[in-house]
């Protein structure tokens, strides 16, 4: 009889056990594959296009030859390795999840004993034994709501690294364009310039300008032509940048037009109030903060509810030799030793600390919207400005082209008012840079894209 029961128990532990049982999967790294891999990574890839498509970019014929901010950021978005580590760790926390709605499995036990006195029966007793934890106080459900606020957390820290590399998508993409812009302005400047020197080596063999005036120019040409060899320094670095910025090399970029950005687009910044209020409300780094508040507050909450032990059940059989015996035994944990003291109130001060960090990156925030939002006025300002003085410089070129035509002033004349326009125009070219700048600064303040603004 104690065989059969001994077998019983042994099939059904294995029933219960063996199919649940997950076999290990090895998933070995190869750094000189995995580094092949990453240096292959094009801007034609099928699945790119597909996700393009699903961020809501139009990409018509495919691979895309012009490229402009939009579709860098997102091409951003699906490549950037550090965008791939926080879904991973969200990811994560989703399994952390369901491992907190799990409820703890009963325990199956076997005690066998041996009679070393009986004579005429088995001296052998056998008994199985199975223990049920019943969890009070609600500890499972307070388990799953803080998984969850920890989940809203690691999934709202995606959306403020999304920001991130969305800046520096946009830092690296604007440096190149003004990097583009001063190189096309400087080599129209090197040529008038160039024109110049050679009308003024002729006054200067006819006697009408002096060897200063011809070296005062030739200095200025050779300032540009350095100003040019910075600006096509610039313009390789700030590519390479943005190749690291979006998670490719910069061979990808190999055969594509940028198509940059136009200030005229720009639209006219909120109000201090309004940006501000927009932040609060949507910002994911506060409500992210805000989520890991709710985690600490929802441990608490566990860490009070463990004050209450939980309930063991554990009905057991005994075959003692030829009796049949059956018990149902009950337990609990007692709080002699401690009372759970300790962990209350370390997850109280988690909260507290919980609390201090929300206010810290609130108060960040408004910080960094009133910053940038004083930046873009004063950058606005600026802009207009450079633009008022590259007007009144081509009237006065304009003019000057008049005369030159009437015969009233010599070419040169001409020449030196259109090398003032050319500084000028770059003077413009500075302050579209600056403007474009802080207009990217202050969509970041506000994490939202400039098209959404009112």
């Amino acid at each position: 009889m104690h065989r059969l029961i001994l077998r019983i128990f042994a099939a059904t532990a294995g029933v219960l056990v063996l199919p649940s049982c997950v076999g290990y999967a090895p998933n070995v790294i190869d750094p000189a594959i995995t580094a092949i891999a990453l240096e292959k990574r094009r801007l034609d890839q099928p699945a790119l296009r597909d996700f393009l498509e699903l961020e809501g970019i139009r990409c018509g014929q495919w691979p895309l030859r012009r490229w402009g901010f939009e579709q860098l950021a997102a091409a951003g978005r699906f490549f950037q390795p550090d965008l791939g580590v926080l879904r991973a760790k969200a990811e994560t926390a989703r399994a952390a999840l369901t491992t907190a709605g799990e409820r703890p499995n009963p325990v199956l036990s076997m005690k066998p004993g041996y009679n070393s006195s009986t004579k005429g029966i088995t001296p052998w007793i056998l008994e199985p034994g199975l223990d049920f934890t019943i969890e009070t106080a609600g500890k499972r459900g307070k388990r799953q709501a803080e998984a969850l606020a920890r989940l809203r957390s690691a999934r709202l820290s995606v959306a403020t690294a999304e920001w991130k590399s969305r800046g520096e998508i946009r830092k690296a993409f604007l440096a190149l364009q003004g990097a583009e812009e001063v190189k096309t302005k400087l080599n129209k400047q090197a040529r008038i310039e160039s024109d110049a020197g050679r009308m003024l080596e002729e006054q200067v063999k006819l006697g009408g300008a002096s060897v200063q005036e011809e070296g005062k120019l030739r200095v200025i040409h050779q300032q540009s032509r350095l100003t040019l060899h910075d600006a096509e320094m610039t313009a390789e670095k700030s590519r390479a940048a943005l190749a690291a910025a979006v998670g490719v090399p910069v061979a990808a970029f190999h055969g594509i037009v940028f198509v940059f950005t136009d200030p005229s687009d720009s639209p006219a910044p909120l109000s201090s109030t309004g940006a501000r209020r927009r932040a609060l409300s949507n910002r994911s780094d506060i409500l992210g903060a805000l989520s890991d508040y709710a985690a600490s507050d929802e441990k608490l909450r566990l860490e009070i509810a463990k004050q209450y032990p939980d309930l063991h059940v554990g009905p057991s059989y005994k075959m003692d030799q030829t009796s049949n015996k059956w018990t149902l035994g009950v337990g609990l944990e007692l709080p002699v030793m401690n009372q759970h003291r300790g962990a209350m109130m370390e997850a109280e001060k988690g909260r507290t600390e919980a609390e201090a960090q929300f206010l810290a990156v609130q108060m960040k925030a408004i910080g960094e919207i009133d910053n940038a939002t004083a930046v873009y006025r004063a950058a606005r300002d600026k802009l207009a400005a450079a633009e008022g003085l590259v007007h009144a410089v081509k009237s006065v070129t304009a003019s000057v082209s008049r005369q030159q035509e009437a015969g009233d002033l010599s070419p040169l004349e001409l020449a030196q008012r259109k090398i003032e326009e050319g500084v000028s125009e770059l003077t413009l070219t500075s302050a579209h840079q600056q403007f474009l700048e802080a207009m990217g600064a202050l969509e970041d303040a506000l994490q939202t894209p400039v098209s959404q603004w009112k």
